[in-house]
């Protein structure tokens, strides 16, 4: 058995390495492809808890609709602002209309505990670390602008794949799924596109069932990081 993990480790690393090749074009057979290469290499490598950012968006592209821990943990936490909001504000019932700030003020503890999770830049540092640890490729830092085009299709294979909360004993209130997008930034100039900016953002949008009701726009790395 050890043999035989070997042999097909050996064959995974040889063709993540061809993939990573200088002058390879991302599109999204070819990421969807290396995705899965570096799942199966997790697995076989008995890292998937070391990297779990990294197996968590490996495994996104892969189920048309994620419930995982990760999933829960995030779509919990937006909901519990959500009832902040709702209580300081004296609603008994979700308004027909929201403006995008909402559920702010956002509470200390879901900034430092989750915001920095609504970015892919702990996605982009495990793989990095992963690649790298295995002699695969050395890739430059994420806040680097080289992974613009690995953004661009990864949002693409994901954005019709959606997160569902399902822990029916600590059940949410207001919000229940979600659905990340890339944005165009602001045309008002408030974020702009011009220059070394990348022109797309993260989109959050959080559901009741089928009914949007919070939406958040994050950088793809967190501002700290760039």
């Amino acid at each position: 058995m050890r043999l035989m993990n070997n042999v097909l480790r050996a064959k995974i690393t040889s063709r993540l390495r061809n993939s990573f090749a200088v002058g390879i074009t991302i599109d999204a057979d070819i990421l969807k492809m290396m995705l899965v290469d570096i799942r199966d290499l997790l697995e076989l490598a008995g890292e998937s808890a070391r990297y779990k950012a990294l197996k968590f968006h490996c495994d996104w592209i892969l189920h048309p609709t994620l419930t995982g821990p990760r999933a829960q943990r995030i779509i919990k936490a937006v909901d519990g602002e959500c009832v902040k909001a709702m209580e300081r504000k004296g609603l008994k019932e979700w308004p027909k209309s929201v403006g995008s700030d909402f559920i702010g003020p956002l509470s200390t503890e879901f900034v430092s505990g989750v915001l920095g999770r609504f970015t892919f830049y702990e996605f982009e540092s495990e793989l990095r670390d992963f690649l790298e640890q295995n002699d695969i490729v050395k890739l430059p830092v994420s806040w680097s602008g080289t992974y613009h085009r690995f953004e661009e299709v990864y949002c693409q294979l994901v954005e019709d794949r959606a997160w569902e909360y399902t822990n029916k004993k600590d059940p949410t209130e207001y919000v229940n799924r979600l659905r990340v997008r890339m944005s165009q930034r602001h045309a008002d100039g408030s974020m702009p596109a011009q220059g070394k900016v990348f022109p797309f953002l993260l989109s959050w949008t959080f559901f009741w069932n089928d009914e949007p009701r919070v939406i958040l726009e994050t950088e793809f790395l967190a501002p700290h990081e760039r």
